[in-house]
Parts: C-alpha cells; structure tokens; sequence
C-alpha cells in the first residue's frame, strides 16, 4: 500500500470525526435573488484535490484502541486504492465530472461559470480554509459579478457500518459559498450531502437510491468495475442539481 494514500485515509478519517462530532457548520446563508446584485458571471476558485475516497462508520478495527484504529485506516487506505484503480480503468476523474456537470446546470439557470486554468489547487497551497474546507477570506475578482467557493470533502462509496443492512453506496458532501466581486459580502452559504452517512446535520441531504450502486461488502462493489463509477456520476448531478436550486 502506498503511504501517500495511508496518509490521505486518515486525514480523512479524522476530518470525518470532526464532522460527526461538535464542530458546528459556519454559518448558513439561503440566497435572496432580489436583495443581490444581478449576477451572470460567476468565478469559480481553485477547489482542493478531489480524490475518490472510500468510508466506513463504525469500522470493527477502531473498536481496539490506537492500534485497531491504524489497523482501520490502513484496511480503508487499501479500499481507496482499489477503487481508484477502478476510476483509472473507467478514465474518470470526479473533479473533471463535477466541472461539467455543474457549469451545464449553473448555465441552464442562467449562470456562465469562469473556471481557473488549473481547477485543483496544488499540494500543500497555503490558502486558510475552516474544517469544512471554505476559505477564511476572500480576494477581489473584478473578471466575474461574483465568486463561488466549492470544497469537495467527500467523494467516492461510504457505509454506514460493517453489516449487512449497510452497503457501500456513492457518497458526496460539498460546502459551497457564493460571495460578491470583491470577497465582502455573503450571498449564499451551504452543505449538501448525498448519502449522508454521517448523519450531519441542518444540510441539505439527498437520499441514495435503494437498490441501484448498494454492494454489499467491498469485494461486491470491485466486482462491479465500471458500474461504480456511475454510481458516483449520479452522486455528482444529483448534487450539482441541489446546488443550482438554491440559486
């Protein structure tokens, strides 16, 4: 197993725990179109690596303390790899599908979306985000009539638990903020989360479908090669429709 994705498993994790846990959401602002300027030309900011991830709550190995929970993280590590395996086959990158999925909705509503050159910020940019991944401050964009801050914090399976009556299903959980041209004024603020095995909430929560992408253990869902994929592609357009209505 690669160290890199072991390291990126448990950073996951312990951002997971935080969200489950008292970290409260910032604060929420519902979209008043007549209280804002009119808006046509929206930056996008460079967004965080998004990397197809695999969860699951109440995993048995963090049942045995530091050691079982490394245990956990490394079995989990192992999963992630596996499925990136599965996008790599498919020639699917999640960030290169939400792209698309968004502009074409923002765009039937409306809203032409300016992406940056490069859409992922770098590895280890310095840029000061909270723990749901929005930026602490904001920077004047005079090339758009407002901005709009997206933090993938979740993207790829999640299980609720290890049973039989909790399948892996596709997850996704966005933080999106809309603010004004120059980074002063909050126009939108919210948290959608399709599948939301974490239980978070005051989000917006989209229900996975019951039967369509629900495997029942891991070696199910590998077994289903490209189908997976697909499965996160729903998971995408689903939650890029919930972000466009709230606009």
């Amino acid at each position: 197993m690669k160290f890199a994705a072991f390291q990126r498993v448990c950073v996951g994790l312990a951002m997971m725990a935080a969200l489950t846990g008292c970290v409260s959401l910032p604060p929420q602002q519902a979209y008043n179109r007549d209280a804002t300027p009119p808006i046509k030309t929206i930056v996008v900011l460079p967004v965080t690596p998004i990397e197809p991830n695999v969860l699951m709550m109440n995993h048995p190995g963090a049942n045995f303390g530091l050691i079982g929970g490394l245990v956990a993280a490394a079995n989990m590590a192992s999963k992630r790899d596996r499925l990136q395996a599965a996008c790599d086959a498919a020639r699917f990158d999640p960030a290169v599908y939400f792209k698309e999925s968004l502009t074409q909705r923002m765009a039937e509503r409306g809203y032409t979306l300016v992406w940056p050159g490069a859409m992922v910020e770098p590895k280890g940019s310095k840029t000061a985000r909270g723990v749901f991944g929005l930026r602490k401050a904001y920077t004047h964009q005079p090339q758009a009539d407002a901005q709009l801050d997206l933090s993938v914090n979740f993207v790829g399976y999640a299980a609720a638990g290890a049973g039989d009556d909790a399948p892996y299903r596709p997850m996704l959980s966005v933080a999106a903020r809309l603010v004004s041209q120059d980074g002063k004024q909050n126009y939108f603020t919210d948290f959608v989360v399709y599948n939301n095995v974490l239980n978070q909430a005051k989000v917006i929560t989209l229900e996975p479908e019951a039967q369509r992408f629900a495997y029942a253990d891991f070696d199910a869902l590998e077994d289903a090669g490209a189908e997976t994929v697909e499965g996160i592609k729903l998971a995408i357009d689903r939650t890029s429709d919930a972000l466009v209505r709230q606009l």
